[in-house]
């Protein structure tokens, strides 16, 4: 069961006679204040206006906006309707009215203490009630204790008499509506519950509002709040205010059920009745239902570029970084998206406390008030995260301004579309305020298309590096991987390893700290590594420095593990790493830290890793000139011995040959005593810890030979031996 809300009153009108297919009717609207009591307002559910519904179903109108009422202005009329609660109607026009009424005609008489009284007495409307015998109360019902829905302010009208003008209408809600005092000879066709109770009403001059507080001599129900009566030929409504005309429901058991009242009784009262029902139904204006439609499919066509725009984005997405921004203009985009928070806040939310308060008639709009409600919040919660994102992550997350835009366009739509804004112009300025909106995103999005989605400000490069959490990829490659997962940290830094867009896994590598000094050696050490396209050197796909450093490099299974290996096996290995540095050598790229750590395993091939890495390693890792203390070549130590050239690397492969066919280091201590042995001490004979090293002890002592001229002079002379013993098949020099 739904209860829908109504503004729209429906009256239904008989004919005079059968022959008269289009009874005729006339709006008094002569009052004071126009704005809400014409048959041309367009209230604020998208509804069509009052006159519209009439003469879509046969009527034909007119409005008298010129008093005084006269006998020859109501001629050719059969309908007279009041809808001018503060006008103070003159004894000739109350005699007309009654002559009008007498001689065959309808009124619908809607009962009011707002506007002039004499006394509180005889307020208004209440002059001509009381012509015809009938007076209305000057205490207005303002509370049901029991029954009301949402608003105590509203009673439950249910004690309704079966009648044809009350057809169809079992239930609705009066909102504080003056109440029959004293029906006369007309027929009461509703009261309230026997819970309503009456409080003081408003007096115009002495603006005595009502205190909402039930005192000792004020009445309770039931209270009449609807009746009819005959009157010479015609017949008279009289109903309890304005405001449950204007805001009225109906509880229907099957939803939302559009009909027109009008033919379900008509065709059953005598001919010559002229009755103006009271029956409060559903609109079924001809254009609602296709603005409705019309409103569904431009939001769904808005939701689906919206869909489409964001799986682009994630396909297609531009680079993360493009130039830094200036610290100025990046605070100025969170005043910005800051300052438009503020204003959809006051735009969006405080407004419902007058849309949604049912005892502000004029302005009560549930429907627009949930809209802004739901529209706000959606907003607020969205620009929260652009701020979030932007302040706490220095990101400019481009999804969420689009999701805004999206959004604010709908909303564009609803006003547009069921609010009528060129007649209703409540509605002109939330659209307006709404499309203002917009400005904030825009230039979100113009900030993306410059800056790229992760901010850099100028000057704070690399400060995003120490909040980096150890075990989780940085939000700032989110867009670029998935299925991450830490691996560990070395020398350089932390490594990670993940899928790319393409589906390929690989390998990420990220600095544990970095400056503006590392960056020069980054740029230079890490681009000679892109060149090296071989079997036994990982692969480097790509590097950046902003919005962080990293490297991204083919994913590896491993790396060879420390510890004694079989000669076979240590041979295999140092001569894959041998035929790597040496195609190294040939783009004159010098490795400089060639150690067991340094070589990975991919589908059994061996391959050497981290060029140019020794270079940027952290200050908490002991290193000289960019190699590892205990695999150092003496050059590298002291300049006694030369500069580091290819038979540097050819020193440190013998300290991982000597390490693999041993299980050991060729020397060890603090770090003082290691570099102390490198530059004096020549290292125990591998075949002196390994018996089976023998074929290769001669090999191994010439690569960790002091000088580099005793050395084999180039890696190809290395290959060379290691050929020998690979294509022999010498068995002697292999473990038992």
């Amino acid at each position: 069961m739904i209860i829908t809300l109504l503004i729209l009153p429906f009256l239904v009108i008989a004919t005079v006679t059968a022959a008269q297919n289009s009874p005729k009717v006339l709006f008094d609207e002569t009052g004071p204040d126009e704005k809400f009591n014409t048959i041309y307002n367009v209230e604020t559910y998208g509804s069509s206006s009052f006159a519209a519904i009439l003469e879509n179903n046969g009527y034909s109108v007119s409005r008298l906006t010129q008093g005084p009422i006269t006998t020859q202005k109501l001629q050719g009329y059969n309908i007279l309707i009041l809808m001018a609660p503060e006008r103070s109607y003159s004894d000739a026009e109350v005699n007309v009215i009654k002559q009008f009424v007498s001689n065959g005609g309808g009124l619908f008489l809607i009962g009011s203490n707002w506007g002039y009284d004499d006394g509180g007495v005889n307020f208004s409307y209440n002059k001509i009630a009381q012509s015809f015998g009938v007076s209305y109360a000057n205490n207005e019902i303002v509370t049901d204790s029991k029954d009301y829905l949402i608003y105590p302010n509203f009673v439950k009208i249910t004690n309704i008499t079966s009648h044809p003008i009350t057809t169809n209408i079992p239930i609705y809600y009066c909102l504080m509506g003056t109440y029959i005092k004293n029906p006369g000879n007309s027929t009461v066709l509703a009261y309230t519950d026997a819970s309503s109770w009456g409080d003081q009403g408003y007096i115009a001059d002495g603006h005595t509002e009502s205190n909402n507080v039930k005192d000792a001599n004020e009445t309770s129900g039931p209270l009449p709040v609807l009746s009819y009566m005959n009157y010479g030929k015609g017949k008279v409504i009289f109903m309890s205010s304005a405001d449950t005309f204007i805001n009225s429901f109906i509880y229907r058991d099957n939803g939302w059920k559009l009909e027109m009242n009008s033919v379900n009784w008509l065709s059953n009262l005598p001919v010559s009745s002229n009755y103006i029902s009271a029956g409060l139904v559903n609109y079924n204006v001809g254009d609602l239902k296709y603005r409705v439609i019309g409103t569904f499919i431009v939001s769904i066509l808005l939701l689906m570029g919206l869909t489409f725009k964001l799986n682009r984005d994630r396909k297609f997405s531009n680079p993360l970084y493009k130039r830094s921004i200036k610290n100025w203009r990046y605070n100025g985009l969170i005043v910005l998206n800051a300052f438009f928070a503020v204003i959809t806040g006051l735009l969006f939310i405080p407004i419902n406390y007058y849309l949604l308060d049912i005892t502000i008639p004029p302005i009560y709009d549930p429907y627009l008030g949930y809209t802004l409600l739901i529209t706000g919040t959606l907003l607020l919660s969205f620009i929260g995260l652009i701020l979030y994102n932007f302040i706490g992550r220095l990101r400019m997350d481009a999804k969420y301004s689009y999701i805004n835009i999206t959004i604010i366009s709908i909303f564009a739509v609803i006003t547009i579309v069921l609010g009528d804004i060129y007649s209703f112009p409540i509605m002109a300025v939330f659209t307006v305020g709404s499309l203002l909106l917009l400005i904030p995103f825009i230039v979100n999005l113009w900030t993306v298309h410059k800056y790229g989605s992760d901010m850099i400000i100028e000057g704070k490069e690399f400060n995003r590096l120490a909040k980096l959490s150890s075990k989780s990829l940085p939000y700032e490659l989110h867009s670029l991987y998935t299925d991450s997962s830490y691996l560990g940290e070395g020398g350089f830094g932390r490594v990670f390893r993940a899928k790319r867009r393409d589906n390929v896994d690989v390998a990420i590598k990220i600095p544990k700290s970095f400056d503006k000094k590392s960056e020069k050696t980054f740029v230079t050490e890490v681009s000679n590594w892109s060149r090296l396209d071989h079997p036994n050197i990982v692969k480097l796909f790509d590097y950046k420095i902003l919005p962080i450093p990293y490297i991204e490099t083919e994913f590896c299974e491993g790396n060879v593990e420390k510890g004694l290996k079989t000669l076979e096996e240590s041979i295999s290995i140092v001569y894959d790493v041998a035929k790597g540095l040496q195609f190294a050598h040939s783009k004159n790229i010098i490795h400089g830290d060639v150690k067991i750590s340094n070589i990975l395993v991919r589908n059994g091939v061996n391959k050497i890793s981290d060029w140019g890495l020794s270079k940027l390693k952290t200050e908490d890792s002991v290193t000289l000139s960019g190699a590892t203390p205990s695999y150092a070549a003496p050059e590298q130590i002291s300049q006694e011995f030369g500069r580091a050239d290819e038979r540097t690397d050819i020193y440190q492969l013998g300290t991982v040959f000597y390490e693999l066919v041993t299980g050991r280091l060729p020397f060890k201590g603090e770090i003082s005593q290691i570099y102390s042995s490198i530059l004096n001490t020549q290292p125990v004979h591998p075949v002196d810890i390994n018996p089976n090293a023998s074929s290769v002890d001669g090999i191994i002592m010439k690569c960790l030979n002091k000088s580099k001229s005793e050395r084999f002079s180039n890696m190809g002379e290395l290959i060379k031996e290691l050929e020998k013993y690979r294509s022999t098949g010498d068995t002697v020099m292999f473990d038992k």
